[in-house]
């Protein structure tokens, strides 16, 4: 081959190289997770996108909880509680917000998919599927599947993650997968990322915790030893509850505990992490185990629960250290 004609040939396969890292190339950026049943933004919520640049929604779809079923006298795995669209997504969003849908998996319907995981699999990638379709979502590049796995279901739920990496293997969707802290000792699923999530860090039934949400004496211990080595993203709460005992025996979570009548016995504990605190275990999180290797998220998009929160709060949050 003549010089010019080989020089052009290694400049033009140099050039393709680049175009196709450049297509490949991992989003970084923002996000949020939406964790409601009916997904609906106020302008609030809409202008919060905005003014924090926003790149990624992990849309919550719906729950995969355990059922009887009594023609088959055994329990089952089954959607419930789906998030509604009262119409498309609007366009603002899916033109320049991507949408990665999310299914929450309750341990009783792991335990439930054992020995038919690939089964359960296809039906959940497949109302994934349709769900983002029939919705107006735009182009999918991710799923993320939330369960609370333990050492004892840890295989049936890499069986089931196995099966839907491989369905969207082919489309090139990547599946991503909740890490909780005491999971951060296990092996991880095979999935192509995961999402630290730091809330809910402590015990929530029990009248001693100090904030059940959020605690840097909580997180603090996990993070000495890890084994699930799969790229991880972290998840920081900016909600609040309030957590109700009766008699110094736990009786449920309040949403808005100013508004809740109380009976002779009651207390109620307000549980809200500061932004000094978020802060204080980012810090800690990331000194120990990396920046995140795409994304900060913040769970979750509510207007409510934003009012908490000042922008530059938040910005700080979402901001390198």
């Amino acid at each position: 081959m003549p010089p010019v004609l080989k020089h052009l040939a290694i400049s033009l396969l140099l050039a393709g190289i680049l175009i196709s890292c450049r297509r490949e190339a991992i989003p970084t950026g923002n996000a949020i997770y939406y964790w409601r049943t009916t997904f609906e933004l106020d302008s609030t919520e809409t202008a919060f996108l905005q003014r924090h640049n926003i790149k990624r929604i992990y849309l919550r779809m719906f729950d995969v909880a355990e059922e009887f079923n009594p023609d088959e006298d055994c329990f089952e795995a089954v959607p419930i509680a789906t998030t509604r669209f009262p119409a498309e997504i609007p366009a603002v969003i899916s033109k320049d917000i991507e949408i990665v849908p999310t299914v929450y998996i309750t341990l009783q319907a792991l335990r439930a998919m054992q020995g038919k995981e690939a089964d359960y699999a296809k039906l959940i990638v497949e109302r994934l599927r349709a769900m983002a379709s029939y919705n107006g979502c735009e182009t999918i590049r991710e799923m993320q599947f939330d369960c609370d796995w333990t050492s004892q279901t840890r295989e049936s739920y890499a069986s089931l993650c196995q099966a839907a990496r491989k369905l969207l293997k082919p489309d090139k969707i990547a599946l991503s997968v909740t890490i909780r802290l005491h999971q951060l000792a296990e092996a991880a699923p095979p999935a192509d990322y995961g999402m630290l999530m730091l809330y809910n860090t402590g015990s929530l039934k029990n009248p001693q915790t100090r904030n059940s949400i959020l605690d840097i004496a909580d997180v603090s211990p996990y993070l000495r030893k890890r084994k699930c080595k799969i790229p991880l993203d972290y998840a920081y709460p900016i909600f609040g509850w309030g957590v109700k005992f009766h008699n110094g025996q736990f009786s449920g979570i309040v949403s808005s505990p100013e508004e809740k009548s109380f009976e002779e016995g009651d207390t109620i504990r307000i549980e809200r992490p500061t932004a000094q605190e978020i802060q204080a275990v980012k810090e800690l999180v990331e000194s120990k185990l990396g920046t995140p290797s795409r994304y900060r998220i913040l769970y979750h998009l509510d207007s409510k629960q934003l009012e908490y929160h000042a922008d530059h709060e938040i910005s700080k949050i979402y901001a390198d250290n």
